[in-house]
């Protein structure tokens, strides 16, 4: 393995088409994966132009916020001019390497994490679940099984210039460590003690990436599922040395399975059988206190409609009320 190893793959599931888009640029040393948000139309393009745009925003000297503004906008300057259709955007993670360590930019519900011994959530998704969660109006189980842990509430292109909240982040990679970026294909299906497995077994990042994307689509996966791995690797007499983030979201320790901080809100292995339809994307972000527009007044996205779902039950409350009149009127006395 080289001391600096970076590596993706890429797979499209039981998806029609693959809106996932990595970047790997070493010169820049610039790696990006964006997520077109499903359901949307050309969520290819969104998540496509994202990473092109962020290559040449860095490569012009700007940071990774200022790179991600700049998507925003041209996603939304697409639409306008017919590139693209109304409604799509991708998530996006990206991380860019420099002389003292990296720099980490995200944005949306796809994630980066650190394995130097433990794994380390570095990125905290922008999505209906972490608001109610922050604002305590639902507890952390319910969180992990939360009919909405799949709205989210930012995207590149679903806001108007000025209004992303674009997640930031930095560290140091130290021997034997790796960064993993993953679409929520990943994070969906595989929990973090199988991530945990795959990372301290890994090979080169190409090889390591194809077993976590298998491992995902083995574990029920339908979505599309993306990683990319950026491993800084020593010889196998050099011991691990742990130097954390600027910000860590929460940490697994394999030895002890438990966390330390705010455990996993989709790094496990729950409905399985359930099928990923559709991401709502709500377009404000509200305050963690101020009342959250339902998912079913926003945008349809690759997980769920809810409005549709309600319109289904009140017409077979209707249809059973109808019944029940029926037979209340034919059994009536003569």
């Amino acid at each position: 393995m080289n001391p600096q190893d970076i590596g993706g793959h890429s797979d499209v599931g039981r998806r029609e088409g693959n809106e996932d888009t990595y970047l790997i640029d070493r010169e820049l040393g610039l790696i990006v994966v964006a997520d077109g948000v499903g359901g949307h139309q050309s969520g290819d393009v969104a998540s496509l132009l994202t990473c092109e745009v962020l290559q040449q925003e860095i490569a012009a000297g700007a940071d990774l916020r200022a790179a991600i503004n700049r998507a925003n906008a041209d996603v939304l300057d697409a639409v306008r001019t017919g590139r693209g259709e109304a409604g799509m955007g991708p998530t996006v993670v990206a991380v860019l390497m420099t002389e003292n360590g990296y720099d980490v930019a995200w944005e949306g519900d796809s994630r980066i994490c650190l394995w130097d011994g433990k794994l380390r959530l570095l990125t905290r998704d922008h999505s209906f679940v972490e608001t109610q969660l922050a604002s305590g109006q639902i507890s952390r189980e319910e969180a992990r099984t939360h009919p909405r842990r799949h709205v989210i509430l930012q995207a590149v292109g679903s806001q108007a210039m000025g209004n992303l909240d674009i997640g930031t982040n930095s560290g140091k990679l130290v021997l034997n460590s790796c960064l993993l970026l993953c679409s929520d294909g990943i994070t969906d299906r595989l929990d973090s003690e199988q991530l945990c497995q795959l990372l301290s077994h890994r090979t080169i990042a190409n090889e390591t990436c194809q077993r976590i994307v298998a491992m995902a689509l083995q574990c029920g996966g339908s979505d599309n599922a993306t990683a990319v791995l950026i491993a800084h690797n020593g010889i196998p007499q050099d011991p691990p040395r742990i130097m954390p983030p600027a910000q860590v979201v929460w940490v697994y320790d394999p030895a002890t399975a438990t966390y330390e901080g705010l455990p996993d809100l989709t790094l496990c292995n729950v409905d399985h059988t359930t099928e990923i339809e559709q991401t709502p994307v709500q377009c404000i972000k509200p305050h963690p206190a101020s009342p959250v527009v339902p998912p079913g007044e926003a945008s349809g996205g690759k997980k769920g409609n809810d409005r549709h779902a309600t319109w289904r039950y009140v017409w077979l409350a209707d249809l059973l009320g109808t019944i029940a009149l029926g037979l209340a009127y034919l059994l009536r006395p003569a």
